[in-house]
């Protein structure tokens, strides 16, 4: 255990005992872990208590474990961890909500340091911009009292977008950003740059607006931009 992650409550989900005691092994001591083999115990657990991060296998004994992910109502981050590697697995991890996905075997400073990157500082509780609120904290965000169903990669990159009025950002500079480390596949940030914009424009194209993408430039929250069309 290096410490990067400490003072977490963490649920571990995997149906393979010697890799689950391994990573409990990895993080307890100095963070709170909670462990489940089933999908079944997953869903007690996260009725019983609230969790940091939870690290998600996919095949387990009775189902889907990403059966768990609509269960949390994007409250908490995701990380599937996952044997399963193919292109379509991880999309369908990212499609269920996880904000990250991680394909065993992994070594565990590796994994720490993925965990440690979903736990974002949250310098401010509200932003309020241009009809868009977003709460960090109930990591809740809406345009004029609608309510937008967001992952939590979405609702961070929009957060990050927000805190940053006006300014604009590629793919790569805001996985650095967000994320803090080297992009890994800019394509990542599009696809969720894809789903944040279209969940916007569903809910009115005054919403959608408020993001602008610039070929060259890149992705930008216009705010004020947007309330002078």
């Amino acid at each position: 255990m290096t410490g990067s992650v400490s003072n977490k409550n963490l649920l571990i989900v995997e149906y393979n005992r010697a890799l689950l005691t391994g990573i409990k092994q990895w993080f307890c001591g100095v963070n709170s872990v909670t462990t489940a083999e089933t999908l079944a115990e997953a869903k007690r657990a996260v009725f019983e208590r609230f969790f940091d991060i939870i690290l998600l296998d996919v095949v387990l004994p009775d189902g889907n474990g990403l059966d768990l992910i609509p269960l949390l109502k994007n409250k908490t981050p995701v990380i599937v961890l996952s044997d399963l590697g193919e292109d379509d697995n991880i999309l369908d991890g990212l499609d269920a909500g996880a904000c990250d996905y991680v394909v065993k075997p992994c070594s565990m400073k590796i994994l720490e340091k993925r965990i440690s990157l979903r736990l974002l500082p949250e310098p401010e509780a509200v932003l309020n911009l241009y009809g868009m609120t977003v709460n960090s904290r109930l990591r809740t965000a809406e345009f004029h009292g609608k309510a937008l169903s967001l992952t939590s990669s979405e609702f961070n990159i929009l957060f990050f977008l927000m805190q940053h009025t006006g300014k604009f950002f590629t793919s790569n500079e805001i996985y650095e950003e967000v994320w803090q480390m080297p992009h890994l596949n800019s394509g990542t940030i599009r696809y969720h740059m894809h789903n944040l914009r279209k969940k916007m424009n569903d809910i009115s194209q005054e919403c959608g607006a408020l993001i602008a993408a610039e070929f060259g430039r890149g992705y930008t929250f216009i705010g004020e931009a947007a309330d002078e069309k």
